[in-house]
């Protein structure tokens, strides 16, 4: 590839940074472990180019580290298994294809992970090849994989709903885009899974945000152009992709915005931390505060801004133990009991004791 492949774009600059400023600190802790980059962003936002950009950079000098990438697409259902999901909800237009939350193998990406993070030998790492069956898509047969051998230092695993988590209530009405609240509740309780199968996994995560949300409809139309141009084949065409991004839209209404608020790491529900969440994470991971980037893109994905998000500093299982809380009040109030109990009768019994002198 070129060298203006890998340009140093700011959002490239800033996403090296995030990752060198927690490498060397995470080691310390995890010296066998490697790190694991959870990096999100909507279609066409470049998150692909920018997640390729990075393994090229931390692989050359001066870092020579061992990087492997893979993505959320690699995770997809097998057709077969796409086929019955779209079956099994046939009058909701989000599953009539592959791309939201319950069309990805979460049992195949826990086993990917925890391979990963062993190190040892050679690791499969899935690939799915979107053009099979018209367009539909299939998961190649596993000689079809990629293999990475390890040890490895960092890994990269990048998706357009990497981070997505679910609200406690599906609110939009006429207001969500392609589908009825009906339809969304599905794919707000399909989404639920991901946040104990996948998300422990994530010690530092980077997400581009667009500046408008609007700006995916363009983003896309631009990736689907350069396709039909570069490569000579017949896409879709501009009002096929409105359809396509459509189906996407109420994922982005009711996700994107707990993640630009709160970043990967916190939490809008108060004390209710999963235990990756918050500054010191219960599951005994990686902890240092703000591991979360977020870069907001304009309309032709230039960095608008760059920066951290700060995790909620409180330990959610220690606040969350109220049994532990209710026992210790008690046992302190017995405490205090006793003590007035004592006091009260050794005070008459200095009484009495003066009396009879």
């Amino acid at each position: 590839m070129s060298q203006q492949t890998y340009a140093m774009l700011p959002q490239t600059k800033a996403s090296i940074d995030h990752i060198l400023s927690h490498y060397d600190s995470y080691r310390k802790g995890e010296p066998n472990k490697p790190m694991v980059v959870g990096l999100s962003g909507c279609q066409g936002s470049g998150k692909t180019t920018l997640c390729d950009t990075l393994a090229h950079v931390l692989k050359e000098p001066p870092y020579n580290l061992n990087v492997v990438q893979f993505s959320l697409d690699d995770l997809y259902l097998t057709h077969q298994d796409q086929q019955s999901l779209a079956k099994k909800y046939p009058e909701n237009p989000l599953y009539q294809q592959r791309g939201q939350a319950g069309s990805h193998d979460l049992k195949l990406a826990r086993q990917t992970f925890e391979l990963l993070n062993r190190g040892q030998g050679t690791v499969p790492i899935p690939v799915y090849d979107k053009s099979l069956h018209n367009g539909q898509g299939d998961r190649l047969d596993r000689s079809e994989w990629k293999y990475a051998r390890g040890p490895f230092d960092i890994i990269l695993f990048e998706g357009w709903m990497v981070g997505f988590k679910p609200v406690t209530e599906v609110k939009g009405g006429t207001s969500l885009i392609g589908c009825k609240e009906t339809d969304a509740d599905v794919m707000n309780n399909l989404l639920k899974p991901y946040q104990d199968d996948i998300y422990p996994f994530f010690d530092i995560f980077i997400h581009l945000s667009p500046k408008d949300i609007n700006q995916v409809y363009q983003w896309r139309l631009q990736q689907e152009h350069f396709m039909k141009r570069t490569r000579g084949v017949n896409g879709l065409s501009d009002e096929q992709v409105k359809k396509f991004v459509d189906t996407y839209m109420p994922a982005y209404q009711l996700y994107l915005p707990r993640l630009d608020k709160y970043g990967f790491f916190g939490s809008d529900h108060g004390l209710q931390l999963k235990p990756y969440e918050g500054l010191l994470r219960s599951d005994g991971g990686y902890s240092k505060e703000r591991r979360h980037l977020k870069i907001v893109l304009d309309q032709d994905r230039r960095v608008i801004s760059s920066e951290t998000i700060k995790e909620p500093s409180f330990v959610p299982m220690i606040k969350r133990n109220y049994k532990f809380l209710y026992q210790a009040a008690f046992v302190g109030l017995i405490g205090i009991i006793g003590f007035k109990r004592h006091s009260i009768m050794k005070s008459i019994y200095n009484s009495w004791h003066s009396l009879k002198k």
